[in-house]
């Protein structure tokens, strides 16, 4: 019974061990953050009235965590098509940081392909 149940936590817990999967969106540096503008990479943005922000265990995070982060943290994020608010960040670790950076150079190899098509 006892090794039945050790298989049982052990196979529930694996399961929270799993890479994350981050929708589509674009890698950033984070500068600044005063409520509500985030400043990524250059680039201020306001945020939406809905904002979530994601941190490296991927629960959310409350303001005045984000006001903590390290200014130089590396962030994936996405914008509202419509207005250009920020709509989620994830913070991302640094083997993240890479994959997702590949991940973008792809993408634009892609769409520079589809394009001369």
């Amino acid at each position: 019974m006892r090794k039945l149940l050790f298989l049982l936590l052990l196979g529930v817990s694996s399961c929270s061990f799993a890479a994350r999967i981050l929708p589509s969106g674009k890698l950033a540096e984070l500068e600044n953050y005063q409520p509500p503008q985030f400043k990524l990479s250059g680039k201020v943005y306001q945020a939406a009235p809905g904002l979530q922000v994601r941190g490296i265990n991927n629960t959310l995070l409350m303001p005045g965590q984000i006001a903590q982060l390290p200014r130089d943290s590396k962030v994936w994020y996405q914008t509202e098509p419509n207005t250009g608010y920020l709509w989620r960040i994830w913070v991302v670790n640094a083997d993240e940081a890479k994959l997702l950076a590949q991940r973008e150079q792809e993408e634009k190899a892609q769409i520079a392909i589809d394009n001369s098509k």
